[in-house]
């Protein structure tokens, strides 16, 4: 009975993290929305924090967050890997807002 503890206690703890591939926050929060775009699962909360989960589509960071704008509206933060778009690129990424 011990032992079946320790293998469970083992699994559990042995299970990766759900990996968090991008993340945006968006400049007019609304409702909570789910979307799945370019391979991402996109959740966003009424707060406008949104989170992806997936691997994603291949493809620059500045595009992704331009078909992420396009659905979902401006951002004020946009991530992928870790890596945060600076307030140029926001301007730019921002632009497909306007269309």
């Amino acid at each position: 009975m011990l032992l079946m503890t320790l293998i469970s206690a083992t699994l559990a703890v042995a299970q990766p993290a759900p990996v968090l591939d991008a993340a945006a926050t968006l400049a007019a929060p609304g409702e909570a929305r789910r979307l799945v775009l370019d391979g991402h699962s996109w959740s966003c909360g009424p707060e406008g924090a949104c989170v992806a989960r997936g691997s994603g589509a291949s493809q620059p960071a500045l595009r992704e967050c331009r078909r992420f704008v396009a659905r979902f509206g401006a951002v004020t933060r946009y991530e992928r890997g870790g890596i945060a778009l600076t307030e140029a690129e926001l301007a730019q990424c921002n632009t497909a807002a306007a269309r």
